[in-house]
């Protein structure tokens, strides 16, 4: 399978890094990192902690359930990505952790006793470095607009201030039937953040994207790790542009339709499929409109923003997950 994203080095933070960065993000909203530091070994161990959580009792995972905070656990079908194309909701099962503190890496709110003790310490460790690889990823983008301060996005990521941040298990149960509803295992949909974060392994194929260049919807493969390169390392992760850094861009970097589509070969073997995910986004009171860059001040608009007036990141977050659960706004 052909890859129709580009691979990033970001181990070094510098001009030419930042320029290839915008460029890959620009051109399909979706690319994969590499450099990211993080070890084939830990990553590996985090997914089997995956799977351990979720093949724990309906019961007892049912426990945590997800409120409107967007912190629990969500049940399959209790979630819809494409409400105003799907009846139901989609096929998978996911636990959100949010309310997150990024110095302990714990979260304020309840998270399932399973992760207790070392299980506990190392989901702690994984969310504290995402957050540092997210705000990593924030600079060379302020680099790659050639912003005169590259620290901007900081001050946005203050982690002593709430913000709408989540980190994600997902698990999609597998099934053989080949029908196209089957398939779609999550709705087509944009993310609500700035940039996530994503870990996918081998022959659990299903991301797929609506092109910016070809208009058709592309499957996204597995990458293996540089080996040469980054001895060690965990395959490159999959980053892509959410709406708030759409908005912030004026439309430059643009958040792109995706969705989860098992391939045929995952449906014929009935394997099941895992993800992990990082949703990184600014503090709740900040205003998402155009950054100080004169890239952004030569495009008119405001990207996916249709809002008559710039609103605020929890703004933003409450509407998108109004849609998506049935809450009220």
């Amino acid at each position: 399978m052909s890859n129709p994203l580009q691979v990033v080095d970001i181990s070094t933070l510098d001009a030419e890094t930042g320029k290839n960065l915008l460029n890959a993000a620009s051109s399909q909203g979706f690319l994969f990192v590499e450099g990211h530091g993080f070890s084939d070994r830990e990553i590996s161990e985090l997914f089997t902690l995956s799977n351990g959580f979720f093949s724990l009792d309906q019961n007892y995972k049912d426990q945590y359930a997800i409120d409107s905070s967007n912190h629990g656990y969500v049940r399959s079908g209790g979630e819809n990505l494409s409400p105003g194309d799907q009846k139901t909701g989609d096929p998978k099962e996911a636990l959100n952790i949010s309310f997150l503190d990024f110095v302990t890496g714990e979260s304020a709110k309840p998270i399932p006793d399973y992760f207790s003790g070392e299980r506990k310490v190392a989901l702690q460790s994984i969310i504290k470095r995402l957050y540092e690889l997210s705000l990593r990823i924030m600079k060379l983008v302020a680099i790659g607009l050639e912003m005169k301060d590259i620290d901007w996005f900081d001050s946005r990521y203050d982690p002593e201030k709430p913000s709408g941040t989540t980190f994600r298990l997902l698990h999609y149960p597998g099934q053989k039937s080949l029908s196209p509803e089957a398939a779609i295992r999550a709705g087509a949909h944009t993310d609500y953040g700035s940039v996530t974060l994503l870990f996918q392994q081998e022959n659990q194929e299903g991301l797929e994207i609506h092109s910016q260049i070809s208009k058709k919807w592309e499957a996204v493969p597995f990458v293996p790790s540089n080996s040469t390169k980054f001895s060690g390392e965990a395959p490159p992760i999959i980053v892509n542009i959410g709406d708030q850094l759409s908005y912030w861009t004026a439309g430059l970097l643009k958040s792109t339709i995706h969705r989860v589509k098992f391939p045929a070969k995952v449906q014929e073997s009935g394997q099941d499929r895992y993800s992990i995910v990082f949703f990184s986004h600014p503090n709740d009171d900040t205003i998402l409109e155009p950054v100080p860059s004169e890239l952004t001040r030569a495009i008119k608009g405001r990207g996916t923003n249709s809002e008559s007036n710039p609103i605020t990141s929890k703004k933003h977050l409450e509407k998108r997950l109004a849609a998506t659960y049935g809450w009220k706004k």
